[in-house]
């Protein structure tokens, strides 16, 4: 345990972490999918407005993620995450009492901002600076990928529970008390001092990690960043990720069922593409060590492009199988590489504001369900706009071929730069 994490306070701090991280996709992105059509046979929504949920809860993601990078300096580790888990509370709450479309609306919101607080932007930070700097690496893919499996758990388990007899209403109820449970044991595990006598921080550059994958030389500042091409190539890339898979979490359910399929192996689907993506994110954290970060996220948009025709295409379950691998290797791929690429380019230590501020830019991604739900609405499939899914992502898979170390290119800030930091 010592050759991972700096202290035995550090190693029970990831460990929550991971378990906040697991929970949150769980019970938001991987499974409002699922249980969405219970809440439109009763309120009588429309596709359309049901997928202004998913635009809500991909937006305050987006807008709260460079704002959680600002917290975590400010409140630090026990105020940034206790309001993270307070809005996630509430939003459980609000949405578990909803009687229409507005509360609805508002307690996507509040999850979205309390997702962005307590998940990958500042926690990835927080496991950097709490690992040994040669398990950086790996330990970022193994949170990451504790995210992945709570997509892999959130629509078995929320299926179950509607098929066990249970309303939609005690799913969130039940959403509401875990996160209650697990915020109050990141307070009393959480030590800011754990950032401040970090190892991360203080390493000796011969502890820094020997892959392919190294941290920057120089951290950059956010607006150093912003300068930098390769900023909008991997943030557009996570872009592309979030797009898809927002499109996936909320309709593909619909879309599979459509198609022909039983909803208990559209969810299963939706379970298989988690697991898919939960592997990718673990299997980047070894497959660094071997291979370019880039080229990790080459091959992630590449099977973008793959498993989102498959979907357009899905009315058996071979295909349909297809799609979940494929789609789900993409979306964890994508996330991992981009979240490394950006510590690789830029460097640690203004890396939460710089991720979050990616995140802003991928806010885009909240059109997705709303297009998809027009779609279907208007053609009565959602096939035509997963096969533009696809074109896309095979065109940004040529793209991020342009996606160069600007540490190595000349691109770089000045020294004058540099020294007025």
């Amino acid at each position: 345990m010592s050759q991972l994490f700096n202290s035995s306070r550090a190693a029970g701090l990831f460990a929550v972490l991971s378990l906040i991280f697991f929970h949150v996709t769980a019970t938001t992105f991987a499974s409002l999918g699922v249980i969405l059509p219970a809440m439109i046979a009763e309120f009588q929504w429309s596709w359309t407005e049901a997928g202004f949920g998913f635009t809500a809860l991909a937006l305050f993601t987006g807008l709260f993620s460079p704002v959680a990078a600002q917290s975590l300096r400010r409140l630090g580790l026990r105020g940034n995450y206790a309001l993270g888990g307070a809005a996630l509370a509430a939003g459980f709450a609000l949405v578990a009492s909803a009687s229409g479309l507005a509360a609805y609306l508002a307690a996507a919101s509040l999850l979205g901002a309390g997702f962005a607080l307590v998940a990958n932007v500042p926690s990835v930070f927080v496991v950097a600076q709490t690992v040994c700097p040669r398990a950086r690496n790996m330990m970022i893919g193994v949170y990451l990928a504790a995210g992945g499996l709570g997509g892999v758990a959130g629509p078995l388990i929320s299926n179950a529970l509607l098929e066990a007899g249970h309303n939609w209403r005690f799913y969130w109820r039940l959403a509401f008390f875990i996160t209650l449970i697990l915020t109050a044991a990141f307070i009393l595990l959480a030590d800011q001092r754990l950032l401040e006598n970090s190892g991360g921080k203080d390493a000796e550059p011969d502890d820094r990690p020997q892959s392919p994958l190294q941290t920057a030389a120089r951290d950059w500042t956010v607006r150093e960043a912003l300068r930098s091409p390769a900023f909008y190539v991997i943030g557009g890339a996570l872009m592309a990720a979030y797009f898809c898979g927002v499109s996936v979490s909320s309709w593909a359910v619909t879309h599979l069922t459509g198609a022909g399929l039983s909803a208990g192996l559209a969810s299963a689907m939706l379970s298989l593409h988690a697991a898919s993506n939960a592997g990718a994110r673990a299997l980047g954290g070894f497959g660094v060590k071997f291979f370019r970060a880039r080229h990790l996220l080459l091959t992630g948009l590449a099977a973008e492009a793959v498993g989102m025709l498959a979907l357009s295409f899905a009315s058996t379950p071979p295909v349909a199988v297809i799609f979940a691998l494929f789609e789900g290797y993409a979306f964890g791929m994508i996330l991992y590489a981009t979240t490394v690429l950006q510590i690789e380019y830029f460097g640690l230590k203004n890396s939460p504001a710089i991720l979050g501020a990616m995140n802003l830019f991928a806010t885009v991604a909240m059109l997705g369900p709303v297009l998809t739900g027009l779609t279907g609405d208007m053609f009565g499939s959602f096939s035509p706009i997963f096969i533009a899914y696809g074109l896309i992502a095979a065109v940004l898979a040529i793209a991020g071929l342009l996606i160069h170390n600007p540490n190595r290119t000349g691109a770089a800030p000045p020294a004058k730069a540099q020294q007025t930091r």
